[in-house]
């Protein structure tokens, strides 16, 4: 039959290809976790994010051992940055985000606003434990003033895809203009991603058949036999 469908190919596509489909539909790339500090007096130990996503737990924001807290409304704050203009290794705000067993996590970006004081820091970076904290994700120079940078950006690039197990970010702050006195805060960070269900084993024939009606229905594909 000229015109006959090979269904046993199709089949074997479907087998291979469904499981893709659902993967890559299962997962969008939205706000994960927020730190918005709603409330906050700036100085305190550790603050925690907004809300918990569904496949992973954030960790509360804490600070590095060489800053200290400072009080400044609604934001996450410290002094003591360095006035080195390399990073501190101790001097950095930082959080964690643990992805649960079964999920697989993919980042997009992070996102922050951040404000110094009129003595604080010139430069910020990102890290992140992927690498060990050795190279950064994005740097900034910080303009000579006290005002509020908002929707400061860190593209998250494809090696933040299908992760395991925990990933931790720190945002360091240097070259200080006062390393006593000068202070910096950050406020709204964001992370943006998406947690999926992790692949489960290679479907059998009669579950790739299954498989199959479910993509074809949700398609729009008719399969219809033709007679010679």
């Amino acid at each position: 039959m000229k015109n006959q469908i090979n269904i046993s190919k199709l089949f074997k596509c479907a087998a291979l290809a469904v499981p893709l489909f659902l993967a890559k539909h299962d997962a969008f790339a939205i706000s994960l976790t927020t730190f918005s500090f709603t409330g906050a007096s700036g100085g305190e130990t550790s603050l925690s994010p907004d809300s918990q996503p569904v496949g992973a737990t954030v960790s509360n924001m804490t600070r590095g051992s060489g800053i200290s807290p400072t009080a400044n409304a609604g934001t996450f704050s410290a002094s003591g940055w360095t006035a080195s203009a390399a990073r501190d290794l101790n001097d950095y705000f930082s959080f964690t985000i643990a992805t649960d067993s079964g999920y697989l996590l993919s980042l997009t970006r992070l996102e922050l606003d951040e404000r110094r004081s009129g003595s604080g820091i010139r430069q910020w970076a990102v890290y992140s434990s992927l690498d060990g904290f050795a190279s950064a994700l994005a740097s900034f120079a910080v303009l000579d003033n006290d005002s509020i940078r908002p929707n400061q950006g860190v593209p998250l690039g494809s090696e933040f895809s299908a992760l395991t197990g925990n990933i931790e970010f720190r945002i360091y702050g240097f070259q200080s203009e006062n390393s006593t006195a000068g202070t910096w805060r950050v406020d709204n960070v964001e992370l943006e991603g998406a947690l999926s269900r992790a692949p489960a084993s290679t479907p059998d024939a009669g579950s790739s058949i299954a498989l199959l009606g479910v993509a074809l229905g949700g398609l729009g594909f008719v399969v219809r036999r033709r007679s010679s």
